[in-house]
């Protein structure tokens, strides 16, 4: 008696550990998950919930017996003590914490040596898959529906039981009395059939002794019972439902964090909000801070033309003006980035006290004149406005000579500036010599092609005029005296102003040949095919499909329901000899068998009239949702084109704009330098035009990025409303955009074949 005693404690307590049901739980649910992936369109790579140990999300600690972690001080006071009761005193057991966030958990970001995070698009992308909390939580999402499947899945098989009861009685209080001593000892199963029958075996067995007449005794009974509805709840229609509800919602809850994880990239990497937007911003601060710079030179050529009375104050102080804007204008960008920034971190899940040094080399294209060029023209702008400052009182005969040689020096480096030029005129003109393609407008590309032969010819004779240039200035040099000294000063500025031509000679034709080179994707999309595509590929589609079944057949469900109840019943009960002493002796004399039916008549059916009226609307609720979503596929296709070939002409129109704006400060400052003006003709006119010129080009330079970048957005998001986009199993895209030829129906749902490996870099046509 005893070793059963043993064997039934242990048997109840050898698998109650915490981590056997977390595992055994794991173990169940992640083979589900992988069912599901029945097409590489449904691939959701990482399956695992348990974030990385490097992550953010990352509990160091048991997952089974983790320790108490920090409380609320306020909170903590009716944990101690609930309403009038002394609260447990047990509660760390487990140890406790005083941190939620695990300890050094920075480190894995790979932060400078001076503490930045230096983000690249796919780095931001690989933080956020290891520490957002969205991500995480929609993956749990997966699991969950999976978990929750075992349940459903659990109830059709066969529930075990086996209970013991060890009862010790004593009747009457004085000795000898009547002592008895009874173990009962129950195993059986419980099993619902498909067909809605209800199946029990239980075996029980009973052992008594009796101290006080030294007698024993022991009986056994098998009883086995069966209900099978033949109505209502009968049949695998209805008695399967809820399974077949839970295996679909499973399979629903797979491609939902499929398509999930498709606009997750998105958001992070392209999408407002995301990596793309961020790198608009920055490259809207470095137009502001270019603008600022041009006001900064503008503001001290116009101190040095009023002190030889060549500028009014008026004018002088409206250009302050502009310079001031030009400071709030940087702040409000800089401003405009840090914000963005520190919503962006919240998006990869981290803190927003991470400094942050984004990637700019997306932001390569829109540097229109090399550094080099801009250093020189700087260096070319000051010393013209020396020499401006001179005007009327020519400096000494030594200063002269060291100015020439200054001036020589800065001639010398005007030549490979040209040389700069000529190389960006001749990618241009290799781009302009491809072959043309059927969706290229014929008039767009002869006006390139005239801009071209413009730059070019501007350039021709650009060499030839620098070298003769620094002849004339050697040989004034050579001549110069103290009686001609006034004379040499007035050529010394104008040859540094036919010097500044030259230079900017170059630089419009690097500028507009760089301009010319950004070229958008070539994204060719038919829209027939396209929505076609769509709608066959389109996981939330296909959902909102199969969900539109499920409703039809709990139609059927729910008219099952307004049947009368009619079950068969049938049991039977072995009963062990009662003369004898072995529970197995089953006795047909004591044993019982019953066959029975039962009926009960549908007089009360009105909630389940309601259920079947409802489940009839819920139907066709669910074929107009479908419908709706058919139809919202198809504008989105529709617009997500038309926005693509808006955004295309827009970028090209913004293209125009910033070659006119060029244009117009170029002329502007050759205006404000030429002698005649130098010798007192400037007027508030052309004071007012240059800024406004300033302002028109720093708008147009912000305009040229953004139209690219909603381009780039819109054509990201027409690979997600196609359901073109393809990702590998870290979560990074495997396809490029839309290609002529890729766009169409496709075999298996799994979208056009991947070529590119990522999608939101730029191809060039």
């Amino acid at each position: 008696m005893l070793r059963g005693i043993a064997l039934v404690l242990a048997l109840g307590t050898a698998s109650c550990s915490r981590s056997f049901y977390r595992q055994s739980a794991d173990r169940e649910t992640y083979p589900i998950i992988a069912e599901r992936v029945v097409s590489s369109a449904y691939g959701i790579g990482r399956t695992e919930v348990d974030p990385a140990a490097n992550s953010r999300l990352a509990d160091p600690f048991s997952p089974d017996h983790p320790p108490k972690p920090p409380d609320d001080a306020a909170a903590g006071l009716w944990m101690a003590r609930p309403g009038k009761f002394r609260g447990a005193r047990d509660w760390l057991v487990d140890g406790q914490t005083d941190r939620i966030e695990p300890v050094g958990w920075e480190e894995a970001l790979g932060l400078e040596p001076s503490g930045k995070l230096k983000l690249t698009q796919d780095k931001a992308f690989e933080i956020a898959l290891n520490n957002s909390r969205e991500y995480q939580t929609s993956l749990e999402n997966v699991y969950l529906s999976a978990l929750s499947l075992t349940l459903n899945r659990f109830e059709f098989d066969s529930r075990w039981f086996g209970r013991n009861a060890l009862t010790y009685t004593q009747i009457g209080l004085d000795s000898p009395g009547s002592q008895t001593l009874d173990r009962t000892s129950t195993l059986g199963f419980n099993r619902n059939l498909a067909a809605g029958g209800q199946l029990m075996v239980d075996f029980a067995n009973s052992f008594v002794w009796e101290f006080s007449g030294g007698t024993n005794r022991a009986t056994g009974n098998l009883a086995v019972s069966l209900v099978q509805p033949l109505l209502r709840n009968f049949g695998r229609k209805v008695r399967l439902e809820n399974l077949t509800q839970a295996e679909r919602d499973t399979l629903y809850a797979v491609r939902d964090y499929a398509r999930f994880r498709k606009q997750f990239w998105s958001s992070i990497s392209v999408d407002g909000g995301g990596y793309l937007s961020l790198l608009l911003l920055q490259q809207s601060v470095r137009n502001a801070r270019a603008n600022l710079k041009s006001q900064e030179e503008n503001y001290k050529l116009s101190l040095e033309l009023l002190k030889g009375n060549k500028k009014s104050p008026v004018e002088v102080d409206t250009i302050f003006q502009g310079l001031l804007s030009a400071r709030q204008s940087v702040l409000n960008a800089e401003i405009s980035l840090q914000e963005a920034l520190d919503g962006y971190k919240l998006q990869l899940g981290l803190p927003p006290r991470i400094q942050v040094e984004l990637d700019d080399t997306f932001l390569q294209q829109f540097i229109l004149v090399d550094p080099v060029l801009e250093k020189l023209q700087d260096d070319l702008l000051a010393f013209s406005r020396e020499r401006n400052a001179e005007l009327g009182n020519a400096p000494s005969r030594e200063s002269l000579l060291k100015n020439t040689t200054r001036l020589l020096e800065l001639g010398d480096q005007v030549t490979p500036a040209l040389k700069m030029a000529e190389n960006d005129l001749q990618k241009w003109k290799a781009d302009i010599d491809r072959p043309n393609k059927a969706t290229d407008d014929a008039e767009q590309t002869e006006r390139v092609r005239v801009a071209f032969r413009q730059q070019t010819e501007a350039m021709e004779p650009q060499e030839k005029a620098l070298a003769s240039l620094m002849n004339r200035v050697k040989l004034s040099q050579k001549r110069l005296n103290d009686a001609n000294r006034e004379d040499f000063w007035r050529t010394l500025a104008a040859e540094t102003m036919k010097l500044n031509a030259i230079l900017d000679t170059a630089i419009a034709a690097q500028t507009q040949a760089r301009i010319y080179l950004i070229r958008l994707p070539d994204v060719q999309v038919e829209e027939t095919s396209a929505v076609a595509q769509a709608k066959e590929n389109r996981l939330d589609l296909q959902n909102r499909q199969a969900q539109v079944t499920d409703s039809w057949r709990k139609v059927t469900v729910a008219a099952n329901q307004l049947q009368a109840d009619f079950n068969l019943t049938a049991s039977g009960n072995l009963l062990s000899d009662p003369n004898t002493k072995n529970p197995l002796n089953f006795s047909s004399d004591v044993s019982r068998f019953t066959l029975g039916v039962q009926f009960d008549s549908p007089l009360n059916r009105l909630a389940e009239r309601n259920a079947y009226r409802t489940s009839l609307i819920t139907y066709q609720r669910s074929r107009r949702s479908y419908m709706q979503l058919s139809d919202q596929i198809e504008q989105q296709i529709r617009s997500d084109i038309r926005f693509l070939r808006l955004q295309r002409i827009s970028f090209e129109i913004a293209r125009q704009s910033l070659i006119a704006a060029a244009r117009q400060l170029e002329n502007e400052q050759l205006l404000l330098m030429a002698p005649v003006q130098a010798q007192g003709a400037l007027t508030g006119d052309a004071t007012l035009r240059k800024l406004r010129a300033l302002d028109q080009l720093l708008s147009a330079r912000d305009q040229l990025a953004g139209s690219f970048i909603r381009y780039e957005q819109q054509r990201i998001r027409l690979l997600l409303n196609l359901e073109a986009l393809q990702l590998d199993g870290r979560g990074f895209p495997s396809n490029a955009s839309p290609q002529s030829g890729d766009i169409g129906p496709s075999d298996g749902r799994n979208g056009p074949a991947p070529s590119n490996p990522n999608p939101a870099a730029p191809q060039q046509p």
